[in-house]
């Protein structure tokens, strides 16, 4: 017989080790789409079509969880952190609890409006326990625990943090846009007045096909005044009401523009500011904003398909 080198005993090893190899490779490649966490990065971690956004009843703070269709995750500030005896006995949530609870591993990116402990205090442990890629803020320096424990857990864990103005557009997926309305240059660290903080808040607009929505922080009736200079731009379906609905943030201009169908009060029960205040809810009444309140709401989530502008729609945890 003739022989062609497929005897040799050099080639019989060669081709096992090629079948080991690939036979590998398979087995690596089977676990990447398939049974991986984050699917590879083949695949997005995706479960529905539309743009989620939950405003997550955490008591007296903000804390806002965007998914989009794509499959990636953003969390809009972070509420208080508290023991979980004492979220549960004041029968609210916190941050790292919900985002477990709603099934989410990995987080794109935070936006910390501002320093203050309502809306920073829940993000340190985010930071702790949940993959992090980037952190966006306004840069303003506040001197508290929580704000130098924050800044220690971004450096320990390597997660970047960039400060963002007015007119900066943020990446969060093809299908949305994400613009940065406040504030209007880059913050240099100094000691700030709780008003002052407030006006600090990064404010941001974000729109999803023909729906529209908007994140405006804490800004007080100064820094409502400077956004105002989008005029009609502003229009939207929704906004996160500003400041828990403080008589602060009521620059009827500003309201004027943005024209909303609804608001969300990100508020607690029975809170020692007296939010939301009368001022607030009867000029929102007087225009026919329809209202939703973490603090008589719960957790209020908002579904957009975004085909058209009436394309969303609420749910809440329980009724009035």
């Amino acid at each position: 017989m003739a022989h062609y080198g497929f005897e040799q005993k050099s080639f019989q090893d060669n081709k096992v080790r090629f079948l080991f190899v690939l036979n590998f490779l398979v087995v690596v490649y089977v676990w990447a789409i398939f049974l991986s966490p984050e699917h590879g990065g083949f695949y997005p971690d995706k479960s529905h079509t539309d743009l989620l956004i939950d405003f997550i009843n955490i008591g007296q703070g903000d804390s806002i969880l965007v998914r989009t269709p794509r499959g990636k995750n953003f969390l809009i500030d972070g509420g208080t952190n508290v023991p979980a005896t004492q979220a549960r006995s004041q029968n609210r949530e916190l941050v790292q609890g919900y985002l477990r609870k709603t099934g989410v591993k990995r987080i794109d990116g935070i936006v910390v409006t501002h320093p203050h402990n309502d809306h920073l205090g829940g993000i340190i442990q985010v930071l702790k326990q949940f993959k992090v890629k980037k952190v966006w803020e306004n840069g303003v320096v506040f001197n508290t625990v929580t704000y130098k424990d924050y800044v220690e857990i971004c450096e320990k864990k390597r997660v970047p943090r960039e400060v963002v103005k007015s007119g900066d557009i943020l990446d969060w997926g093809d299908e949305l846009f994400v613009e940065v309305l406040h504030p209007n240059q880059p913050l240099k660290p100094r000691d700030l007045s709780n008003t002052e903080m407030n006006n600090s808040s990064v404010a941001l607009f974000l729109r999803f096909g023909l729906f529209s929505i908007l994140f405006p922080g804490d800004v007080e009736e100064a820094s409502e005044m400077e956004i105002s200079k989008y005029g009609k731009d502003l229009k939207c379906q929704v906004i996160k009401v500003p400041h828990h609905g403080s008589s602060t943030s009521i620059f009827k201009t500003f309201l004027n523009f943005v024209s909303p169908e609804a608001g969300v009060i990100q508020v607690g029960k029975d809170n020692p500011f007296r939010h939301p205040t009368r001022e607030m809810l009867e000029l929102y009444q007087e225009r026919g904003i329809r209202v939703w309140r973490n603090d008589r709401h719960g957790t209020v989530r908002l579904t957009v398909g975004g085909k058209d502008p009436k394309d969303f729609n609420f749910m809440v945890d329980r009724g009035l």
